[in-house]
């Protein structure tokens, strides 16, 4: 019958030397370097996600009609429209924004528009 195999004792750290001694010169053990996480390859500007999303929201909104824009946040604001007068409202203007014709077209159309009121009261 064999003997059993004990473990070796743990290796006690090296505690730090109380006041006394590191006032009387007693070695200081050497300090460890903490260890470091790993972040990953340096960010650049072409890595950013961040930096490259607001670059392609720069480059969409450089295509789009401003107009359409401003329409968009007319509805973002004050929410979809609720009745069929606003959505046809907004449909017009969108058909309108979309004319390339420097607003001609839309102040014939309103000139119409209003003459049709004024001889319907």
């Amino acid at each position: 019958m064999s003997k059993p195999k004990l473990s070796k004792p743990a290796q006690k750290s090296q505690k730090a030397p109380s006041l006394l001694a590191r006032l009387f010169g007693a070695e200081q053990p050497a300090a460890t370097k903490p260890a470091q996480k790993y972040i990953g390859p340096a960010k650049t500007d072409s890595r950013d996600p961040r930096l490259l999303l607001a670059q392609q929201i720069r480059s969409i909104r450089a295509k789009l009609n401003p107009q359409i824009l401003r329409l968009a946040e007319k509805v973002a604001k004050k929410g979809p429209p609720t009745t069929d007068q606003d959505r046809a409202t907004l449909a017009i203007e969108l058909f309108l924004a979309q004319k390339d014709d420097g607003g001609d077209f839309a102040a014939k159309l309103k000139a119409k528009l209003d003459a049709r009121k004024r001889s319907s009261h």
